[in-house]
């Protein structure tokens, strides 16, 4: 009965230490999750800004167009330099988006390994849970094997206890009739 009793504490602690492990892992996954729609929201002004500069960019060639022979040279030197810029930020944009495409990447691996973790702890917490279930119910089959021959037991020492009984009626019955012959 102890036995059965410290196996199910046991069993109790080590689910109780599942839920504590499922808990952390929802944490994580979590985190993991704000960290991705945080990239997403990076990239998507990323992209915002990219198309603005576009835009700019078009808007230049038109105004340099426009404007007199004796300022096209001033615009040709402010627009390469604007196309300068418009490339070297596009460029740290792509470096940034790259940055970000390997946090995305390296947070979905740790997502993926964190789940492959809880999931092998899963499985280890199922294995002992059944091998505490099989010995729980090996228990229990032995104590029912055990209560089965202590019945047998008793019922054979009840029929001895009668025999025993009327032996010794029959035993007495003879005395008191010896007695009754010596005494009469």
């Amino acid at each position: 009965m102890t036995q059965s009793s410290d196996r199910l504490d046991r069993v109790e602690a080590l689910l109780a230490t599942v839920a504590e492990s499922q808990a952390r892992t929802q944490i994580i996954v979590e985190q993991n999750a704000a960290g991705l729609r945080e990239t997403r929201a990076i990239a998507d002004s990323n992209a915002r800004a990219i198309e603005a500069w576009s835009t700019r960019i078009e808007d230049g060639i038109a105004e340099a167009e426009e404007v007199s022979s004796s300022i096209a040279a001033n615009t040709n030197t402010r627009m390469e330099q604007a196309i300068a810029d418009t490339v070297q930020m596009i460029a740290n944009l792509g470096q940034q988006q790259q940055e970000t495409d390997q946090r995305f990447n390296n947070l979905l691996e740790e997502a993926r390994a964190d789940r492959q973790r809880a999931e092998q702890h899963k499985a280890e917490a199922d294995q002992r849970f059944e091998t505490f279930l099989a010995e729980a119910r090996a228990d229990r089959a032995e104590m029912r094997a055990a209560r089965e021959q202590w019945q047998l037991e008793a019922q054979a020492n009840a029929t001895e206890h009668r025999a025993f009984t009327q032996n010794i009626q029959v035993l007495l019955a003879e005395i008191a009739r010896l007695w009754q012959r010596v005494a009469g």
